[in-house]
């Protein structure tokens, strides 16, 4: 029986409650590998960093565009030399911000919003997990 992409989606929130962050599901036939982005990882060898005085709490309005599916990501199609988007470009919601590789297959990641990219996050040819934060975008005022 094939895998539903509704059946990914909540394997996926349900690794993210249990604070699992890799699944490999194999079945005669077709396979599954999915990996959740659970935030920075702290580098073993680092120290921990000095308590920070207690800031304002500050308010972000941005918007992030994520991964819909795990792979690996393209931040320009293999066929273009420019990618899809930059910073301070301004773009609409729909517009692709990016390609995830799963092997021969190139699924889109689609901008949730109209705005000004403020950072492309992920780099080019990192693995990046359902949910991973692909492109942060300022929404128009």
């Amino acid at each position: 029986m094939p895998i539903k992409l509704t059946d990914i989606a909540r394997l996926a929130q349900i690794l993210e409650k249990s604070g699992v962050d890799t699944i490999e599901i194999e079945e005669p036939g077709q396979s599954l590998k999915l990996v959740v982005d659970t935030g920075p990882r702290m580098a073993a060898s680092a120290a921990p960093a000095a308590p920070a005085a207690p800031a304002a709490p500050a308010i972000d309005h941005s918007v992030i565009a994520k991964a819909d599916v795990a792979g690996h990501f393209l931040a320009a199609h293999p066929w273009r030399d420019q990618p899809f988007v930059a910073q301070g470009q301004r773009i609409e919601a729909g517009t692709t911000v990016g390609l995830v590789k799963i092997g021969l297959l190139y699924a889109p990641i689609v901008a949730p919003a109209a705005g000004t990219v403020d950072a492309v996050i992920a780099e080019t040819g990192a693995t990046v997990g359902y949910g991973t934060p692909i492109v942060r975008i300022r929404p128009l005022s």
